[in-house]
C-alpha cells in the first residue's frame, strides 16, 4: 500500500470486480451450498448425523483440481476465447454451474426414505465445477493484483466470496421456511447469473502471453518452477497449507449438526445469528486481516491469526458445556467469524505470495487441494467423532489440532524465502 491511499487501493476496477468473482465462487461453495445447507436440508427429514458427515466426501472433486487445472491454465475456452483465456473459462464453467444447481434441487431428498444417491451424484459434479472455477478465479485474481495488492485484493474476494456464502447459507436456511428446499436451490442457481455480468465487465488480465506453450509444460513446469525455488522445503510449504486450517476444516464440518439437532437451535436464529450477523463481523475481520498483513507482513500475521483461529473454536467447547443460549451464540460466532476474516485475508496473501504468475492457476490449485481434501477427508469422519465421543470432547480435538500448523510456521520463515511475491521473512 506504500505511495498508495486507502481510497486507491479499494476502489478500482480490480477491486470491483474481485468482489463480484469473489460471490460467484462463494455462492456454490462447498461450505455452504454443498455444506450447511444440504446438512440443514438433510437435517429437516432427520437424516443420521453419520450420513450427514459421510455428505462431507461430495466435496472431494476439489481436492483433485490439481489434475486438471494445467488444462484451464494452457487452453482458452473453445466458446467464449474472445474474453480471454482466465474470463473465458469463468464465463463457461458459470453457466454450467446454473444446470448444476438445478440437478441438485431436482434430485434432493422429500422425505427421510428418500435414497441420497442421486443427490450425491449432482453434487459431485457442482462439487467439479466449483473446484473449477476456484481454479480460474484464483489464478485471475493472482495475474491482475500487483505485490502491493495482495492482502487488499485477498481481503476483498473473501468479502465477496463470503457474500456468496451468506446467500447460499442464511439466505437459504430463511427461505427454507417459506418454500421447499427444491425451489431454495432453484433461487441460488439464478443468483449465478451476477457472476455471469461481472464476468463480462472484469479487466483484461495483463501479460496474456505467460500461458505456458505446450500441455507438457503447463503440467509438468508449474511443479518444476515450485522445487526449484522452494528446493528441499517444498513439501513442507505443503505440508503446512494442509495443517494451517486443520481446527478450522474440522469445527465448520459438525457445527450446523451441534446447533440445530443437539443444541435445537432453529434455522430462523441459526441463519440471523451465524450467517447475517456472523458475515458483517466476517467481514470486518477480513478488511482488518488485509490492513494487518499489509502493515507487518505474512509472517507476523500467520503468527497473530493463528493463535486467534485456535483460541476461537474454545466458543464452540463453551456452547457444548451450557444450555442452548442466544446470547452466548451470538458472542461465539462474533469472536469466531473475526478470526475466520483475518485467517482467510492473511493465508490467501500467503498463497498468492507462492505462486508464479506464469503457472498461477496450476500452483495455487495444487494448494486449494491439498486444503479440501483435509476439508473433505475430516469433515466424513466428524460424524463418527461425535457419535462415539460427544461434541464437547470433539471440540476439545479441534483446539488441539492447531499445534501442529503453529509448529510449522517456525520453518516457514526460511522455507518461503525474503524473494517470494508479497512474503516477508522472520
Amino acid at each position: 500500500m506504500q505511495g498508495q491511499t486507502v481510497s486507491q487501493v479499494y476502489f478500482n476496477r480490480r477491486m470491483a470486480a474481485l468482489v463480484g468473482l469473489g460471490f460467484a465462487a462463494g455462492l456454490p461453495s462447498a461450505y455452504r451450498l454443498l455444506g450447511s445447507s444440504l446438512q440443514a436440508w438433510l437435517g429437516k427429514y432427520d437424516y443420521d448425523i453419520r450420513q450427514i458427515g459421510m455428505l462431507s466426501l461430495v466435496t472431494l472433486p476439489i481436492a483433485f483440481n490439481f489434475v486438471w487445472a494445467p488444462l484451464l491454465d494452457r487452453y482458452a475456452p473453445p466458446v467464449f476465447s474472445h474474453l480471454g483465456r482466465r474470463r473465458g473459462w469463468l464465463m463457461t464453467i458459470q453457466l454450467i454451474l446454473i444446470l448444476a444447481i438445478i440437478s441438485i434441487a431436482m434430485t434432493g431428498p422429500t422425505g427421510k426414505g428418500d435414497s441420497l444417491l442421486p443427490l450425491v451424484y449432482a453434487a459431485l459434479f457442482t462439487a467439479f465445477l466449483v473446484a473449477s472455477h476456484d481454479v480460474v478465479a484464483d489464478a485471475y485474481r493472482t495475474d491482475v493484483l500487483g505485490k502491493a495488492e495482495l492482502g487488499a485484493g485477498a481481503a476483498v474476494f473473501v468479502n465477496g466470496y463470503r457474500i456468496g456464502m451468506l446467500a447460499a447459507g442464511g439466505g437459504a436456511l430463511l427461505l427454507s421456511d417459506y418454500m421447499q428446499w427444491r425451489w431454495v436451490y432453484m433461487v441460488l442457481a439464478g443468483l449465478m447469473g451476477v457472476g455471469i455480468l461481472v464476468t463480462c465487465l472484469a479487466p483484461k488480465v495483463p501479460g496474456q502471453s505467460l500461458k505456458p506453450n505446450t500441455l507438457t509444460a503447463a503440467v509438468v513446469d508449474p511443479i518444476v518452477d515450485f522445487v526449484q525455488r522452494k528446493k528441499w522445503a517444498a513439501l513442507a510449504v505443503l505440508v503446512f497449507v494442509v495443517l494451517f486450517k486443520l481446527p478450522d476444516s474440522m469445527a465448520r464440518a459438525m457445527t450446523i449438526p451441534l446447533l440445530q439437532t443437539h443444541l435445537k437451535f432453529n434455522l430462523q436464529e441459526i441463519a440471523l445469528v451465524r450467517e447475517w450477523m456472523g458475515l458483517t463481523i466476517l467481514i470486518i475481520g477480513a478488511f482488518a486481516g488485509g490492513a494487518i498483513t499489509a502493515k507487518i507482513g505474512v509472517k507476523r500475521s500467520l503468527w497473530l491469526f493463528g493463535t486467534l483461529q485456535a483460541l476461537s473454536n474454545a466458543g464452540f467447547l463453551l456452547l457444548t458445556i451450557y444450555d442452548k443460549h442466544l446470547g452466548l451464540l451470538a458472542v461465539v460466532v462474533c469472536v469466531e467469524n473475526f478470526c475466520a476474516g483475518l485467517v482467510a485475508a492473511g493465508f490467501m496473501a500467503f498463497l498468492m505470495g507462492q505462486c508464479n504468475r506464469r503457472y498461477s492457476a496450476t500452483q495455487y490449485a495444487l494448494f486449494t487441494s491439498l486444503m479440501f481434501g483435509a476439508d473433505s477427508i475430516l469433515g466424513a469422519g466428524t460424524g463418527f467423532l461425535v457419535q462415539d465421543m460427544g461434541f464437547t470432547s470433539f471440540f476439545w480435538i479441534t483446539i488441539m489440532a492447531s499445534m501442529p500448523g503453529m509448529v510449522m510456521l517456525i520453518f516457514i520463515g526460511p522455507i518461503a524465502g525474503r524473494r517470494d511475491r508479497g512474503f516477508d521473512g522472520p
